[in-house]
């Protein structure tokens, strides 16, 4: 795959997080494009939708239902991993390759 090589600016005190959160070893790079590629999915989706309203629309109350979902989906997402249990992770994983 083709790769651009770009200049970005960040706020600063989500790069922080990130890299405490991440530990040293992150790839910003992979970070950013994997980022991009979920912003995208989320953009195409929303077009698909867009169209799909267009041509049949619904009710309020489907609407309302379907944000409804949607917040109920999006609020049970799995939080990222604390710092500790990916040390735990790492260190189980190491045992594991040992025997």
């Amino acid at each position: 795959m083709a790769t651009t090589k770009i200049s970005i600016t960040l706020d600063t005190d989500r790069l922080e997080e990130l890299k405490s959160l991440a530990g040293a070893g992150i790839s910003l790079s992979a970070v950013i494009d994997d980022a991009l590629r979920i912003e995208l999915h989320r953009l195409r989706m929303k077009a698909l939708l867009d169209e799909m309203d267009a041509q049949n629309p619904i009710s309020p109350e489907e609407h309302a239902a379907g944000r409804e979902l949607w917040q109920r989906m999006q609020s049970s997402l799995t939080q990222v991993r604390s710092l500790r249990s990916r040390k735990k992770w790492a260190a189980s994983a190491t045992r594991s390759k040992k025997r």
